[in-house]
């Protein structure tokens, strides 16, 4: 039986990971690969494993959902997996729709992507159930904030991700400053410590499938550009609490960083990571057994993963000619 895919955000490094991720994990997928750039360089390589790449609309854009939905009727798409934050929203509240046309969606429930993806409601969701990272709102007074998570802090966007607007403050006046130029922010205690990033998978009876914990070696922007597996109990326990706390469904991650021997954890996303092919390659193929179950087979119930698997990312280049008119 062959699947069709429709992996989209294929521009970022999670939406790539889950085409190659699917690649050596299966060959009855056929595999549809679509970004909002057209000038994402997986358009352009000679050997993707994609049978197929199509531009979407970005993820916030009002034809995003009818532009998905007849690419999904031409294809005849079994199963979407989303590959970039802005979309998860909507695929969410479209997911009933797009299964009505026989595609399923591999998208989390609506309140845990409206949850996670906003910095403060996560802290106020999860503070009693796992650490958080000291979090405050500058609307209260600057003032107050700083001094209940202290300096230095973190000045960010409540809803980011890749390390956008991310800023270390030392002091009141230079928060003041940076607050001006980012719309809804938020303050965080700088941590200092080794970061983690943590793979998870919750099956649709909301059980933890897997839990697999990486440090985060080398960091640019972001997204980990050298890690390794590592075995820590305290961190699968929390990837454990989380998913007993809210609903939670699919592939998510939560990063943390160990202060004084104890992981505090800065965020949360209901999503496949950027550089969760760590995690596939270390055993756990997140996004295989998320199609899989997607389209109603079945999978393992615990799925284990090999320690000490490490990754460094490389620079690479893709060249072409543009389209007469495109210049």
């Amino acid at each position: 039986m062959l699947l069709t895919v429709l992996i989209t955000g294929c521009g970022g490094a999670a939406g790539q990971g889950i085409v190659k991720a699917l690649r050596i994990g299966s060959n009855d997928l056929r595999l549809i690969g679509a970004d909002a750039d057209p000038y994402a360089g997986f358009f352009y390589l000679k050997d993707t494993g994609l049978s197929k790449a199509a531009c979407l609309p970005f993820g916030d854009r009002s034809n995003y959902i009818s532009e998905v939905t007849k690419l999904c009727r031409k294809e005849d798409v079994d199963v979407v997996f989303p590959g970039s934050d802005k979309e998860l929203m909507k695929l969410a509240t479209h997911r009933e729709d797009l299964e009505e046309l026989g595609t399923k969606v591999i998208v989390s429930t609506i309140e845990s992507i409206t949850t996670c993806r906003d910095k403060w409601l996560t802290y106020g969701r999860f503070k009693k159930a796992v650490p958080m990272v000291r979090s405050a709102l500058p609307k209260e007074g600057i003032g107050k904030a700083l001094g209940f998570t202290g300096l230095p802090a973190v000045v960010k966007p409540r809803i980011g991700w890749g390390s956008k607007q991310v800023y270390k403050v030392q002091n009141t006046s230079q928060t003041k400053a940076i607050l001006k130029g980012i719309s809804n922010p938020i303050i965080q205690t700088w941590l200092d410590g080794e970061e983690y990033t943590v793979d998870c998978f919750v099956n649709k009876m909301r059980k933890l499938v897997c839990v697999v914990p990486r440090r985060r070696i080398k960091i640019f922007h972001g997204l980990s550009f050298e890690g390794v597996t590592v075995r820590d109990p305290h961190l699968v326990n929390l990837g454990i609490k989380i998913a007993a706390e809210i609903p939670i469904y699919g592939p998510f991650n939560f990063q943390a960083k160990i202060v004084d021997g104890k992981p505090l954890i800065f965020e949360i996303n209901p999503r496949f990571s950027g550089s969760g092919i760590l995690t596939v390659h270390a055993g756990a193929n997140i996004p295989l057994l998320a199609v899989r179950e997607a389209y109603g087979l079945k999978i393992p119930t615990d799925v284990k993963f090999n320690v000490g698997i490490g990754f460094s990312r490389v620079f690479d280049e893709v060249f072409f000619k543009l389209p007469k008119g495109s210049e």
